[in-house]
């Protein structure tokens, strides 16, 4: 079996670099979040350092701006930074579904070809999920619910 090389874990220089990927409905989880990003994170950031490794996460409830979200470029981001963060994406599932854009704004470039095909009126977090970890279990291997 070949190693799985993953573009998010960089290993070219002394210093690596990891990305997690967090995703929830923005209106829920902040609890959640935020014990995350205060607590659980600063404590792996440094375990990661004695390793010569530096940890990201990637929490979009400050990422999206207003102007990107009017432009309908919420989904482009979101999974654009799925695939930046591969294999790492934890996703916090609540009691709310999450935004469902009308349509599906993502560039014509055959990466968002599955989007374009994706039954309509779903949730950004759904389609966060469904590109990490359902639509190629193979590459889930660091997903986490």
């Amino acid at each position: 079996m070949e190693p799985v090389i993953y573009p998010n874990i960089t290993t070219g220089s002394k210093w690596r670099e990891v990305r997690v990927f967090i995703s929830s409905t923005f209106l829920d989880m902040h609890g959640e979040r935020d014990y995350l990003t205060r607590i659980i994170f600063p404590e792996l950031k440094e375990r990661c350092k004695e390793r010569r490794i530096n940890l990201f996460e990637v929490d979009l409830r400050w990422g999206v701006t207003e102007e990107e979200s009017q432009l309908g470029k919420s989904v482009e981001l979101c999974l654009t930074e799925v695939d930046r963060c591969r294999p790492f994406f934890i996703g916090i599932l609540g009691e709310r579904y999450g935004y469902a854009p009308d349509k599906y704004e993502v560039p014509d470039h055959p990466r968002f070809d599955w989007v374009r095909n994706y039954p309509p009126n779903r949730s950004i977090t759904e389609l966060e999920i469904h590109h990490a970890a359902l639509r190629e279990p193979e590459n889930a291997r660091g997903a986490f619910f």
